[in-house]
């Protein structure tokens, strides 16, 4: 057994006062001779992207990181674990990965980082039958020992299902295939007491965004229980350790359309096994994206992106005339949180559904924990477009939502100038369609949520609705919607646009079975337009042999 290091005084005290800054630990430890600094938690990151101390100090036990390549997830993660083990005797972490490349891969960096530090002098490294970090000193005669352990979920599989332990972490989660599976497996192994002390009992994942459903349910739960669950968006730009070099090596490398996801960390598509993604992208215009961008400094037209949102923001002109329909469902968290605002301003030509309804503005907002903001925001578009009616989610503890609104806001925000006999008529804004005197509660409870849906769905279907392909967070939500777990996932954006189909169809008065009808017609259409192209390519083949 190598020689066992006693502490110094300074260093004992060092870790006393590391306990609420673990940098002071890890500078200390893994400053290398004549360096300037050692290891250090957000050392160069911007403030906005900080978050490996966040980590390694969260009081919730169940943590999800989602990130752009190089933002600094497997080390950061590998420093916290570390760090619990100097400070905790006994403990125990696992990295785990769906190969043992990758879970060595933090492994690798650690033994990097520890040569000719004073840390090295306290860690003993194995690499059979899988990597393995022994931490080990005394302080006086007291010994101190944790360990830290690297498997694959497959090749290991056994030697996991027999582990206890603190701290384990799943490393590139989203490429496991059975996830589920696989934390239903190690879920467990988080438990138990260790010489009179309780286990940490922490689990994290961390992640490049990969399309995997359980993951992203999982990275959801933080929405509905922030107490034990925290989920964490951050981006490759935030990490000032990738020099503008790398980073721009790195865009060159990924295709253009998935540079917003590997870079920032958004979300990508999911299976579209509610809504299909080919009925989604069939709704998506790249000739709005050309315009907004050909018109992006004129006035009336705007854009805002956020990283690890996407476009949250986005604005067309109104045109004189023209039938404009709000719709909102309110919220109090931030994109692209759970509960985060969300307002659709949609155009409806007079001959709908012949001809599709466009978005002409998208907000999805920032509540700062008040509903204020989405009404604020809402106002603003009723005043800006002058819309023939606003609805909005008036279901469970939103319930009366709508009235209130009614009663002391809209009176206060549309009051008009001109007196009449009948106060009704006092209040209120024109529409192209006549006096609108307020807004509409939209019901989502009971059989109401599936009417709501297959509206949607039936506008997908028969391409009857149209907005920007560059919108990621609609794309995201759409083709991510389980009707079965929708409770536990961001859906803000499919609730709001399930009440904009259903409010557009009611309005226009057009019947499910109707629009069944007719996208089963275009459906069979298209069918045959597209034999008929097949057999005009056949003959031209023929043609040309």
């Amino acid at each position: 057994m190598p020689r066992v290091v006693v502490l110094t005084p300074e260093e004992i005290e060092l870790l006393r006062e590391g306990q609420q800054h673990p940098s002071l630990v890890t500078n200390y430890f893994f400053k290398k001779p004549g360096a300037e600094k050692g290891w250090i938690f957000d050392d160069n990151f911007r403030d906005q992207g900080k978050w490996q101390e966040h980590v390694c100090l969260a009081a919730q036990s169940d943590i999800v990181v989602d990130g752009g390549f190089g933002s600094g997830k497997t080390l950061g993660i590998g420093m916290g674990g570390w760090f619990w083990g100097m400070e905790t005797n006994d403990f125990k972490f696992l990295n785990a990965a769906q190969t043992l490349w990758q879970s060595n891969l933090m492994f690798e960096k650690l033994m990097d980082w520890s040569k000719n530090t004073r840390a090295a002098d306290l860690m003993t490294f194995y690499k059979a039958p899988y990597p393995k970090i022994i931490i080990r000193y005394k302080i006086g005669n007291e010994l101190h020992e944790s360990t830290m352990e690297f498997m694959s979920v497959d090749k290991n599989a056994n030697a996991i299902l027999g582990w206890e332990g603190d701290w384990l972490n799943i490393d590139e989660a989203a490429q496991i295939e059975d996830l589920e599976g696989t934390i239903t497996n190690v879920g467990s192994r988080l438990r138990g007491t260790i010489q009179g002390r309780e286990r940490l009992g922490r689990f994290s994942m961390t992640s490049n965004p990969w399309e995997n459903w359980y993951f992203w349910y999982y990275f959801d739960m933080a929405a509905s229980d922030p107490e034990n669950y925290l989920s964490i968006v951050v981006s490759s730009r935030d990490n000032l350790n990738v020099t503008p070099n790398q980073l721009r090596r790195m865009l060159a490398r990924i295709p253009e359309d998935q540079r917003e996801r590997f870079i920032d960390g958004t979300r990508p598509e999911g299976r579209g096994h509610y809504f299909s993604k080919e009925s989604v992208s069939a709704c998506e215009s790249q000739i709005l994206n050309q315009i907004t961008l050909e018109n992006i400094n004129q006035a009336g037209y705007a854009v805002r992106k956020v990283q690890g949102a996407g476009i949250v923001s986005w604005q067309l002109p109104p045109r004189k005339g023209h039938i404009y329909m709000l719709f909102g469902d309110p919220g109090i968290d931030d994109a692209p949180k759970r509960n985060a605002p969300v307002l659709m301003m949609w155009e409806i030509p007079d001959n709908f559904p012949s001809r599709c309804a466009q978005l002409a503005n998208f907000w999805w907002g920032f509540g700062h924990s008040s509903i204020h903001p989405f009404v604020d925001k809402m106002f603003d578009l009723m005043d800006l477009y002058s819309p023939i009616a606003t609805g909005i989610d008036s279901t469970g503890p939103q319930k009366n939502t709508a009235q209130l609104i009614n009663e002391h806001l809209f009176r206060k925000r549309f009051e008009r100038a001109q007196e009449a006999e009948d106060s009704e008529y006092r209040y209120g804004y024109v529409s192209p369609m006549g006096i609108v005197r307020g807004i509409q509660g939209m019901d989502f409870s009971g059989g109401q949520k599936v009417t709501y849906l297959i509206s949607l769905r039936l506008l997908l279907e028969g391409t009857h609705l149209q907005w920007p392909q560059f919108i990621g967070g609609i794309r995201a939500q759409l083709t991510n919607y389980e009707y079965e777990e929708d409770k536990k996932i961001a859906q803000d954006i499919v609730a709001c646009m399930s009440m904009s189909a259903f409010g557009i169809r009611r309005f226009f008065n057009v019947a499910l079975e109707d629009m069944v009808a007719q996208n089963r017609s275009e459906a069979l259409e298209g069918a045959v337009q597209g034999r008929k192209r097949i057999v005009a390519r056949r003959t031209l083949r023929s043609y040309r042999r």
